[in-house]
């Protein structure tokens, strides 16, 4: 090849780096996907490899949700993609964006069922209904529009997966450097004259109610302004936690679960729904859409989403920062203070409800967590009720598995999510530190509640969290098998069965990854524990025996 050439593979990447900033993949090397990795090597972007390709995806997630850019996954073809599928189908129903990119059976092959390694039938039909699209490339000359295409979905738009598969042999193929396509998109306005419709029912409100999803994700200051302009009480979906800091007065927090708060909503005479799907999880009620007797003024990017288990009043279709910001400048600020008193009277009724045993151990954590530390959830019993008690002082640093409902999400989440805040521990990645080891020590620590037994899913990703020395501390809520579910079979009148597994001995397990250990019985115990863990630069776990 000329000096100026490159393969496919390294093309790529190197369009990536150049045109949109990428500096970080998760994936595994195979020897399908080879030249990405020469193009990775070539373009200086660091490569993070877990033990599984789930584990790359969940990374990925969690790197996402903290940077507020695309996640990037180069994957192998076949086994590679499918085992990423749980979390771009996570990533597809919390709306965040994700760039998978992977190899896939030579071109000579595809679709013929001749038996190659890894083979599909058709790779990117199997991953097409969790992405925004799923492409195979057999032309380079594609991949500039299809890049572009991906970015503008994840910047313009509701964002969502996209996957390229790319045939081995086409990743070989000889090229030159590929020039980005730019393609010129905007993102949606709500027009003029609804939002003057909008702002005359929000004036008219006596008790209005604000409910605001991931979509506010970019638009914290915008939804505090509009929040206080009006004097309304704030009611946050788990993937915004933080984007409203907890200790502001009219944060009402994560409650939507609890049957008074939405009968309240539902009595409201206006409520603002901006940027969520209030789906079943978010509401937890049996899958009853909200029946609201009052007014609806709803703010969405997604077309497609704004009249989806409600008919909105008014419907804005626009981005959320935006189309706060045009009705703050509108609408007659109040003056009442009831929406301090009503966010601070939810607030209440969700701890009031908690399930006693598990307060003790919440106020412990509550106690030791610093006001900067990301938090990761798992689905365990502990974290459920960890959604609403404890705090979230800024956005992008709530992660859990909100749409999908996965198990074993938070370790991986947790480490792309370390990685993401702390990109490195040189002076020069933290200027306000003076040494090596002062950096260290501003790290911004990673809290992980999983339990025993979805923390067995990915529990060799502890392995990566080592090799990268992440300042995680994770917490094994340990009830010696699926608790939850056991309960669940209670409810039914069923026999349990399936559900007493056991992890063993959890600590043994974490000293073999290298990570420090501490097993603890008492919340005193635990809130120790957790200061000494949150203070310490290397993984920290800590064992809870729940029962």
């Amino acid at each position: 090849m000329a000096d100026d050439q490159m393969r496919v593979g390294e093309a790529i990447i190197d369009l990536l780096a150049r045109e949109y900033g990428v500096d970080v993949v998760f994936g595994i090397p195979g020897v399908h996907n080879i030249e990405l990795y020469r193009g990775l090597h070539r373009s200086g972007v660091r490569a993070i490899s877990p033990r599984h390709e789930q584990g790359a995806g969940f990374m990925a997630d969690g790197w996402s949700i903290v940077t507020g850019r695309p996640g990037v996954c180069v994957l192998i073809s076949g086994p590679g993609v499918t085992n990423a599928l749980t979390p771009i189908a996570q990533t597809y129903h919390d709306s965040r964006p994700m760039l998978v990119l992977a190899s896939t059976t030579p071109t000579d092959a595809l679709g013929k069922s001749f038996g190659p390694l890894h083979d599909l039938p058709d790779q990117a039909k199997i991953a097409e209904s969790v992405c925004a699209f799923s492409k195979t490339v057999t032309d380079p000359e594609q991949l500039p529009t299809l890049i572009e295409k991906a970015f503008n979905i994840f910047t313009s738009s509701r964002p969502r997966p996209v996957h390229i598969a790319i045939p081995m042999d086409v990743l070989a193929q000889p090229c030159q450097p590929l020039a980005r396509k730019r393609l010129v998109v905007t993102k949606p306005t709500a027009s003029p004259s609804e939002i003057v419709r909008a702002v005359e029912l929000i004036n008219s409100a006596q008790n209005p109610v604000v409910i605001a999803g991931g979509g506010c994700v970019n638009a914290g200051s915008e939804l505090v302004a509009f929040a206080q302009a009006l004097d309304a009480p704030v009611l946050l979906t788990g993937n915004a936690k933080g984007v409203m800091s907890s200790s502001h007065d009219l944060c009402a927090g994560n409650c939507l679960v609890f049957g008074r708060v939405q009968r309240d909503i539902e009595a409201a005479d206006v409520v603002v729904v901006v940027g969520t799907e209030l789906s079943d999880t978010d509401l937890y009620n049996g899958g009853r859409a909200p029946n609201f007797a009052g007014k609806i003024v709803r703010i969405d990017i997604d077309q497609a989403q704004i009249s989806r288990r409600m008919s909105p009043t008014v419907a804005l279709v626009g981005d959320s920062a935006t189309t706060l910001r045009k009705l703050t400048a509108k609408i007659t600020k109040r003056k009442s203070q009831t929406g301090a008193t009503q966010a601070k009277i939810w607030r209440e009724h969700a701890r009031a409800k908690t399930n006693a045993k598990f307060v003790p151990w919440l106020q412990a954590i509550e106690d030791a967590l610093p006001s900067d530390a990301i938090v990761a959830l798992d689905s365990t019993q502990l974290a459920y009720s960890a959604h609403w008690w404890l705090p979230a002082t800024q956005s992008r640093s709530w992660l859990a598995p909100y749409g999908f409902g996965t198990l074993g999400c938070a370790l991986p989440m947790a480490i792309g999510a370390s990685l993401a805040a702390n990109p490195g521990t040189s002076l020069a990645a933290n200027p306000g530190a003076t040494s090596v080891t002062d950096a260290k020590a501003h790290a911004r620590p990673v809290l992980v509640i999983t339990g025993d037994g979805g923390w067995l899913f990915t529990v060799a990703e502890m392995a990566v969290a080592k090799d990268l020395n992440s300042k995680i501390v994770l917490v094994l809520w340990d009830n010696r098998g699926y608790e939850q579910i056991r309960e669940s079979f209670d409810d039914v009148t069923a026999t349990p069965m399936g559900v007493d597994v056991s992890s063993h001995d959890p600590v043994a397990i974490a000293k073999g990854f290298g990570w420090a250990t501490t097993q603890v019985e008492t919340p005193q115990q635990l809130a120790n524990a957790l200061k000494n863990s949150f203070v310490s630069n290397s993984p920290q776990f800590i064992r809870v025996l729940a029962n």
